[in-house]
């Protein structure tokens, strides 16, 4: 970069240009001194930036896929796992795919288009045959591949995750131990594996307190705002009065439709939330919430990918495993103790 080309950009005479990035004594306005020196500096820049990357080894790359950007449990573990990533030198593609099948196709596409080194999925509550086969396809092309968060039946690869049978269990546990019988339940879609699994927990905390079943405590929605809304009303209609929900968001609708309907948390209802994300402390009163240790899934879903990477020029593989982490429960104020006399 030479005077004369800062010059003619800032519309000046060399001379000027000269004297102000000497730093001469010159009585030259000091406005326009500014200007040339942001000339110089936006100048050096796009110097800078012109790298030649052709002289550069293949950048080292992983693919994620998460179904809910708007989750901000998703959004803080597709945040963890691009942290890690780059803490062991690589960066991550992630897509947002939300529910939608088509956008899943594309997204896996794209990712193999990008010789991605390794791809982690969150599956899709829509997950299908389809997609099962599309992800049998990217194992056949030996592209490593794992699940986090979701399992999907039917395909076989490392998954990891939090132990979400536990988490429905200890969420009822602590509200059967606060005195609550009458508890009711809501979770995403039924075909989806943490929701089965979270239900599993709650009837398991359910039997061991000799506390009947009832099918119509628990809700089956999305792991939404809307979804929590409804099921408040459904539920409440059953006359419960606790509820664990699904995740942070279905609590928050829990708690509008509560505030819309002259119910209090926790005075006439007590609410467990899922996920132990922001929201929690932004509710009124503050959520008590079962925390999935976000931050050791996303650590060590990294790990996994990155050993089947190195080791996947090897005839043989090794087996696929599962790694399951034990939440605990944050407590706020969400909750209170009842009395049954």
């Amino acid at each position: 970069m030479k005077v004369k080309d800062i010059a003619r950009v800032a519309g000046v005479s060399p001379t000027t240009v000269s004297l102000v990035l000497n730093n001469k004594p010159s009585r030259i306005a000091d406005d326009t001194k500014e200007h040339i020196f942001r000339v110089a500096r936006e100048m050096q820049f796009q110097m800078a930036s012109e790298v030649d990357f052709s002289e550069y080894r293949k950048v080292k790359t992983l693919g994620m896929i998460v179904p809910d950007k708007k989750n901000p449990f998703y959004d803080r573990l597709a945040e963890e796992v691009a942290d890690c990533a780059f803490l062991r030198g690589y960066t991550l593609f992630q897509c947002g795919t939300g529910d939608d099948i088509q956008s899943f196709y594309l997204a896996i596409e794209s990712l193999m288009s990008k010789n991605v080194d390794g791809i982690i999925v969150i599956p899709p509550r829509t997950m299908d045959k389809e997609n099962v086969k599309l992800l049998k396809s990217v194992q056949k092309s030996r592209v490593p591949l794992m699940l986090l968060d979701r399992a999907a039946y039917g395909v076989f690869c490392d998954f990891v995750t939090a132990d979400n049978k536990h988490g429905g269990r200890i969420a009822t546990e602590y509200l059967i131990r606060q005195g609550h019988t009458k508890i009711g339940c809501m979770v995403g879609d039924a075909n989806v594996y943490t929701s089965r699994k979270r239900v599993e927990g709650y009837r398991e905390a359910l039997a061991a307190a000799k506390i009947p079943f009832e099918k119509n405590c628990v809700y089956y929605g999305h792991f939404d705002v809307e979804s929590g809304y409804a099921g408040a009303k459904e539920l409440l209609d059953q006359g419960v009065t606790a509820i664990v929900a699904g995740n942070d968001l279905m609590a928050y609708g829990l708690y509008r439709f509560a505030g819309e309907h002259g119910y209090s948390v926790p005075g006439d209802l007590s609410v467990i939330g899922y996920d132990n994300t922001e929201l929690c402390e932004l509710m009124v009163p503050p959520l008590t919430s079962i925390d999935q240790n976000a931050g050791t899934m996303a650590s060590k879903a990294v790990e996994v990918i990155l050993q089947q990477v190195e080791i996947q020029e090897e005839e043989e593989q090794e087996p696929a495993r599962n790694y399951y982490f034990t939440p605990y429960i944050q407590e706020r104020e969400s909750v209170r103790m009842v009395s049954w006399s």
